[in-house]
């Protein structure tokens, strides 16, 4: 103001200012100078426009005015905000194909510009190792869906926690999170599986009917109904013999038991096929061989068929002076067992106190052993006993009259 003295003070002042816009500036009456004086929130208001005026001191001032426009500059002051529109409600089943959609997202930021500009993703998504099955596809204005990316497995996960991450262009950018959770319902998807392809069991021969051989496992993942197994045996023959007639299977433990006694002269080894099946609808199943396997037992004594013996005597005549190692006759055994068990001995364990002859433990071979046996015993009564390497040992025995011939 060119006046002087009080005229040309000039004073200042708000003449239209919002009562909201008045907290955040004061105005210095003297200098014009406006201050800051509150916290701005570009978010409320970008931009703020205040009326001042100008007044000199003299009487009857003639105010002047001006407009004073304060645009904000954003500040990357708010996180982005993630609502839930809907998520899936109940457990989500593991057969659902890719692509299904779990929840609907809308993500917000307050913030404009690079502030406000938003990236979101599932956390732990991408399908890396420990990922989660799920992704987010952007629809519209910030709208997300959440999808499965791939097939579940409730036997692999029976639940996921499902993490949402924002995060906005600010610098330095701000992110928030939000989770939900989804059970994973169990679908029969799993046949039941035995722990081994083929079961070897063995069982002495002569066992008592109802004795327990051994047992099948399977296991099934699956819940409930779903994983329930039970066994049954499959039809099948041991030569023209229904399998049901030699082993019998407990449906819920899957232990095997004989149904009759084994003799391993008849049937050495047999097979036969275990069905598992859980109790799904529709139900699923698998099968694996056994194998049982008689074990031989020194069950037959030594069947002596040579020389033919009555009341288990043999007579055996050989000429005067023979002459030493002259072959007085064999003696033959049969033993049904087989190993250890039907490997046989001979030996003479009476009547041979003289030792006039000899007797070949493997062959069963007599021969005489001095050139005038029949001098000294023209008639000797020998015991042969014919002995197994079974344990316990068995044996049988014989009585052989040698006669001396008569002649010069």
């Amino acid at each position: 103001d060119p006046d002087e003295g009080s005229y040309g003070k000039v004073r200042y002042s708000f003449s239209q200012i919002s009562q909201g816009s008045r907290q955040f500036f004061t105005l210095d009456t003297e200098t014009g100078e406006i201050r800051i004086s509150g916290n701005l929130d570009y978010e409320e208001s970008g931009l703020i426009e205040i009326d001042v005026q100008a007044r000199d001191l003299g009487p009857n001032p003639i105010p002047a005015h001006c407009k004073v426009t304060v645009r904000l500059i954003d500040r990357n002051d708010n996180a982005p905000t993630i609502g839930f529109v809907s998520v899936r409600q109940g457990a989500l089943s593991e057969a659902a194909p890719p692509g299904t959609v779990i929840a609907l997202v809308r993500v917000t930021d307050r913030d404009s510009g690079k502030n406000g500009q938003l990236q979101c993703r599932v956390l732990g998504g991408g399908g890396g190792p420990g990922a989660v099955p799920f992704t987010l596809e952007e629809n519209y204005d910030n709208f997300y869906t959440v999808v499965t990316d791939r097939p579940l497995d409730r036997e692999a996960q029976d639940e996921y926690n499902v993490t949402i991450v924002a995060r906005d262009g600010g610098n330095p950018p701000l992110n928030s999170t939000k989770s939900f959770s989804v059970r994973i319902l169990d679908e029969n998807d799993n046949p039941p599986r035995f722990s081994k392809n083929l079961y070897v069991l063995q069982v002495p021969e002569n066992n008592i009917p109802g004795e327990y051989l051994g047992s099948v496992l399977a296991q099934d993942p699956d819940l409930g109904q779903n994983g329930t197994v039970s066994y049954s045996i499959l039809p099948g023959h041991v030569g023209d013999v229904s399998i049901y007639t030699y082993v019998s299977v407990n449906p819920t433990n899957g232990a095997i038991y004989a149904l009759r006694s084994f003799n391993y002269e008849q049937t050495k080894h047999f097979e036969f096929r275990v069905l598992a099946k859980d109790s799904g609808s529709p139900h699923r199943e698998s099968n694996a061989t056994v194998r049982v396997t008689v074990l031989d037992v020194n069950d037959n004594a030594p069947l002596i068929v040579l020389p033919a013996l009555i009341n288990d005597t043999a007579e055996l005549q050989v000429p005067r002076n023979a002459g030493v190692g002259y072959p007085v006759g064999t003696v033959r055994a049969l033993d049904s067992d087989f190993g250890e068990s039907g490997r046989l001995t001979y030996e003479i364990v009476e009547g041979n106190e003289e030792h006039l002859f000899e007797m070949d433990p493997t062959s069963g071979e007599i021969r005489t052993l001095h050139p005038y046996w029949e001098e000294l015993s023209p008639v000797a009564e020998l015991v042969v006993k014919v002995s197994d390497h079974g344990k316990p040992s068995l044996s049988a025995v014989a009585k052989l009259i040698v006669r001396a011939l008569a002649g010069p």
